[in-house]
């Protein structure tokens, strides 16, 4: 057998056996990246549980914001309805005060600055405190 024959059948089995190399050394590594693949499979299935959970818990979160929202629209109409009724009540008090001013002889309702005390109305007080003068006074003159 010629050299150069040995030559050829000794490259031909070191390619071949590289080739066998290769194709181990691939399905190894296909067989890994399955085996991988279906680790991130089984854990995307356990985290598809914990969406649903999340997903139902945010629609409840979503839900209750919404009942929260309703109730405080209810009770702003409530404070405003309130606030209507008060000013309807204040006006009313404004009202029978700016009758007694202009019953009284002693207010000067025409007064451009007129405006009748609401809060404090100081001339029923003052009024008080000078009748119980007035009588005191006249007690003891007696």
């Amino acid at each position: 057998m010629p050299t150069w024959l040995i030559w050829v059948i000794v490259i031909v089995v070191v390619l071949v056996i590289a080739a066998l190399l290769v194709s181990l050394v691939g399905k190894r590594r296909t067989e890994q990246r399955r085996i991988r693949a279906e680790e991130l499979r089984q854990d995307a299935s356990a985290q598809a549980s914990g969406l649903t959970e999340s997903q139902r818990e945010a629609e409840e979160l979503r839900a209750k914001a919404e009942l929260a929202e309703a109730e405080a629209e209810r009770a702003a109409e409530q404070a405003q309805t309130a606030e209507q009724s008060h000013q309807v009540e204040q006006a009313g008090y404004e009202d029978k005060l700016r009758e007694a001013d202009r019953l009284d002889p002693a207010v000067d309702h025409k007064a451009g600055d007129y405006e009748p005390d609401v809060w404090n109305d100081e001339r029923s007080e003052t009024a008080k405190t000078t009748e119980t003068q007035q009588r005191s006074d006249t007690t003891t003159e007696r």
